[in-house]
């Protein structure tokens, strides 16, 4: 039904209104059986079941399982994720590494840092989680 652009060696693809990927030569080699799928970025893609999103590999395994409200494109070896109305951040293992406790958070890191939000105050932390605020 729809074929979106190559990311990676993989394309995302919709048949009955289910997502799957398609390599190169047009071949499926992730069944359409998500409700929704974001593209590969660093080796990884959201995808949505059920109203839920985690992150497949290249070969279709589960990496992370669909348990975020939403998710997002690694960047940097992270990727931002929300549970219950909270930001956070996993790594490439699912691992969350930054809790899911901000109220907003910029969907990628961009050279180390991200801006979050928590208590109506905006600030940047690092990949680690450390906190920096303007004085």
């Amino acid at each position: 039904d729809h074929a979106g652009h190559f990311h990676e060696g993989l394309a995302k693809v919709m048949r009955d209104r289910k997502g799957g990927y398609i390599d190169q030569t047009g071949k499926e080699v992730i069944p359409c059986v998500y409700n929704r799928a974001g593209d590969f970025h660093e080796g990884l893609a959201w995808v949505e079941r059920n109203g839920k999103r985690g992150y497949i590999d290249q070969t279709g395994k589960e990496v992370t399982p669909c348990v975020y409200d939403d998710a997002y494109s690694f960047h940097e070896g992270l990727a931002m994720v929300k549970r219950d109305g909270k930001c956070g951040y996993i790594d490439q293992t699912g691992k969350e590494v930054i809790p899911c406790v901000y109220d907003d958070a910029r969907s990628y890191f961009h050279e180390g840092l991200a801006w979050v939000k928590r208590d109506n105050r905006y600030f940047f932390i690092n990949k680690e989680g450390t906190e920096y605020y303007e004085p």
